[in-house]
């Protein structure tokens, strides 16, 4: 019975470590059987309801119709324009608040609506509704870059900026002085 008793004695660190592990591991199982989804897995690593679950969720991105509803003259210069396909969010931001404000305001007069800011610069901005005249937009799209598609309308700043004649080639609203805000075309 010594040999028990010192086998015990002498591995209790072992036991310790061993009761731990198992803990741990039974503490992961239970964990992780909470966290996924119990779609997972049905069509390989996905989660079979993913699709369903984003479509429920509300969008904050207004359709370019929501926009065009007090914005008739914006809809019909930008119809045959270059740029149909970029959506007023791009440059103008979410617009939540305006929307808001612009619907109540369309119910009474008492209501204002706040005017757009300046665009501060920042593409993560958290300006509800801004104007954006400045060539930073332009170029984050026609800059360009390696890996931008061949038939991409792209350009090389500052040979396009000479070759136009711009006034003030570091300004940031350069671009405007040939090309409009909404149909582009010069």
């Amino acid at each position: 019975m010594n040999w028990i008793r010192a086998f015990v004695r002498d591995t209790r660190h072992l036991w310790t470590l061993l009761f731990l592990v198992v803990a741990s591991g039974a503490g992961f199982l239970f964990v992780r059987s909470k966290m996924i989804p119990e779609s997972f897995g049905q069509y390989g690593p996905y989660r079979a309801t993913a699709m369903t679950d984003l479509a429920a969720l509300p969008s904050r991105f207004q359709a370019d119709a929501t926009c065009l509803e007090c914005h008739e003259d914006v809809g019909e210069e930008r119809a045959e324009a270059v740029h149909i396909t970029v959506r007023c969010v791009h440059c103008h931001g979410l617009g939540e608040e305006h929307i808001v404000q612009a619907r109540k305001a369309a119910e009474s007069s008492d209501v204002s609506i706040d005017p757009a800011s300046d665009w501060d610069g920042d593409f993560m901005t958290k300006i509800d509704l801004y104007i954006t005249k400045d060539r930073a937009t332009c170029l984050a799209c026609h800059e360009s870059v390696v890996g931008m598609p061949e038939d991409f309308q792209k350009i090389d700043v500052a040979e396009h900026l000479e070759e136009m004649g711009a006034g003030e080639p570091e300004d940031p609203e350069t671009c405007f002085e040939c090309h409009g805000g909404h149909d582009t075309a010069p």
